[in-house]
């Protein structure tokens, strides 16, 4: 298997993603282990006699994007993102009994 990085500004791999950067809560990121905080590019992995694949990578992350599942290259870590908090519901004020005026008849 042969692993490639080619830099890129940051900027423009963002706008590469679209949609699918940030990712969405609840979704598995890939922490690549050879790659700083400060990385953004792709990742492109060959593998025998095929075509390689190449991911888009922020922030030395790759995020799930149309290239297909995470590469998932070794000594790299897998995050699964915390799913969003269910929105507690609003406070409903009590109501209260509103006094009458005196020039009320």
């Amino acid at each position: 298997m042969t692993v490639m990085f080619t830099q890129m500004p940051r900027e423009d791999v963002v706008s590469y993603l679209a949609n699918a950067w940030p990712a969405p809560p609840g979704s598995t990121i890939e922490r690549v282990a050879f790659l700083s905080e400060a990385a953004h590019g792709g990742v492109s992995v060959q593998s025998g006699s095929r075509p390689g694949t190449t991911w888009w990578v922020v922030d030395g992350v790759i995020v799930p994007q149309d290239a297909g599942p995470l590469p998932e290259l070794e000594g790299d870590e897998l995050i699964t993102l915390p799913s969003e908090e269910p929105e507690t519901p609003p406070i409903t004020p009590t109501p209260t009994v509103s006094t009458l005026s005196a020039d009320t008849p």
